[in-house]
């Protein structure tokens, strides 16, 4: 037997699944355009480094947007990879490099996972 203080709170649970998937179905084109242009910004200058970063953010933005992964795991993925990317791409350790890489990502990465919540919340006031 269901109340209907508990029809009424599968009805508001329900209306938030469905506000959740809008927002994913919106990220999943705006967050590969995202990476798209970070990855043009923010790469070394070489052919592979635009690729990978791009590869790399857009599975990142896909796992802390819409997927709700930790979002510590992909910053230390990024972490790694921009290490990694730098050494690669000049030879040996560039701090500027590196700094231009890792910190725009760091940001724009902090951005999708932190605001995810606030903006499912922003959407179900409207």
């Amino acid at each position: 037997m269901v109340t209907p203080d508990q029809n009424e709170m599968f009805d508001v649970l329900e209306k938030q699944r469905q506000h959740q998937r809008q927002v994913d179905r919106v990220l999943k084109i705006v967050l590969p355009i995202v990476a798209f242009l970070i990855a043009v910004i923010c790469a070394n200058m070489n052919i592979w480094s635009p690729i990978f970063t791009f590869a790399l953010l857009w599975i990142s933005f896909y796992a802390v947007g819409i997927k709700r992964l930790p979002l510590w795991h992909w910053l230390i993925a990024i972490l790694v990879y921009c290490l990694l990317d730098n050494i690669l791409s000049y030879g040996s350790f560039n701090q500027t490099g590196f700094t231009r890489q890792f910190g725009t990502m760091f940001i724009f990465l902090g951005v999708v996972g932190v605001g995810r919540p606030y903006f499912d919340r922003w959407l179900m006031k409207k």
